[in-house]
């Protein structure tokens, strides 16, 4: 058996249900076609089936993998049986990573903002709310469908939830967001709300521009921007340094640093891999994925089986993820990710 330090798993379990249209969402965008031509065809994506969940996370859990998340394509709230997932959290003792849309959609009546916080919170290492502005034509611009008010409200409502019972289990709040021409001005106040909510941590990724109508949306193919970055991350260390010599929780940033202005292509040179070898993607169909690469793009990297034929262990001990492991430095889409960090 090789050496893997898997410490993670997530689940793709409802990739093509989603109540937002964020622009730049790899399939739920309003520059997106891949959701309407599957649909047109008559091949949407599924939802993952309940013995296949469950399959997949007493698997893991067997294989020592203690952290846990659920469909980071699409929102996981709308997954049919997301109540299921919770349960099983709960019975194998795994830990709750949750990324959600901020909507705290209601599939039941009873699936207020306040059921979810209590079904989630006592079980949860850390909930992701993406976020994208700090202004109400900002958020509702580049997440469509949603307004700031209504994420600043159910944002208080979820940590009240948390800080109530904080002293039996304490779940980490993150606001996270993508970094874009037209949040970067906002990033600052950003870093301020999340603070006064009551977050611990704001992260955030640079843009996968699927679309060429978002292509000016990103940092890294202009020196103005990319220098205009460079200044933000610097004030934001500065703000959250300062805010932490008195804090009573140390506040975090996530991916806050800054580019080589020598080298925008690469955005880490000679940065590893954060994916390989520690965690595991499963897509709907319970095929197995290597990292959160667009999925057109991660297909390029092989084929590595599913989980629906072939127990989990024996996946990632496969001959071909090993040679991934050992030679993903020359394939051209690693390098050229923008989830590596500088080494």
């Amino acid at each position: 058996m090789s050496e893997h330090q898997f410490w993670r798993i997530t689940l793709d379990t409802n990739p093509d249900n989603c109540n937002l249209n964020c622009i730049m969402c790899e399939d739920h965008s309003p520059y997106a076609t891949s959701k309407a031509e599957r649909k047109k065809a008559g091949t949407l994506r599924p939802i993952m089936k309940p013995d296949l969940l469950e399959k997949v996370i007493r698997e893991a859990a067997v294989m020592g993998i203690r952290d846990i998340i659920p469909s980071t394509m699409g929102e996981p709230l709308l997954y049919p049986y997301f109540d299921r997932f919770l349960d099983l959290c709960h019975e194998l003792g795994l830990r709750l990573n949750l990324t959600t849309n901020g909507t705290f959609p209601a599939p039941e009546k009873h699936h207020n903002v306040e059921y979810w916080a209590r079904r989630i919170v006592p079980i949860a290492s850390d909930v992701k709310i993406s976020w994208n502005g700090a202004s109400e034509a900002t958020q509702r611009d580049i997440m469509r469908g949603t307004s700031l008010a209504s994420h600043i409200d159910n944002a208080q409502r979820f940590i009240a939830v948390r800080d109530a019972i904080s002293d039996q289990h304490y779940c980490s709040m993150t606001m996270q967001l993508t970094f874009l021409r037209s949040n970067l001005d906002e990033i600052p106040a950003l870093l301020e709300l999340a603070i006064a909510l009551g977050f611990d941590r704001l992260k955030g990724h640079h843009l996968w521009a699927h679309f060429a109508e978002i292509e000016n949306q990103n940092l890294r193919n202009d020196l103005v921007y990319a220098e205009r970055w460079n200044q933000v991350v610097k004030h934001c260390q500065s703000v959250v340094e300062l805010h932490n010599r008195t804090a009573t929780r140390q506040f975090r940033l996530d991916n806050f640093f800054e580019l080589s202005l020598e080298n925008l292509e690469d955005i880490a040179p000679n940065g590893a891999c954060p994916f390989l070898g520690k965690e595991i993607w499963v897509d709907p169909s319970g095929r197995f994925n290597v990292c959160c690469a667009p999925d057109q793009q991660r297909q390029t990297l092989g084929n590595f089986g599913s989980v629906a034929d072939t127990p989990l262990v024996n996946l990632v001990d496969s001959d071909v993820y090993n040679q991934l492991l050992q030679s993903y430095q020359h394939h051209t889409l690693c390098k050229g990710c923008n989830m590596r960090r500088p080494a």
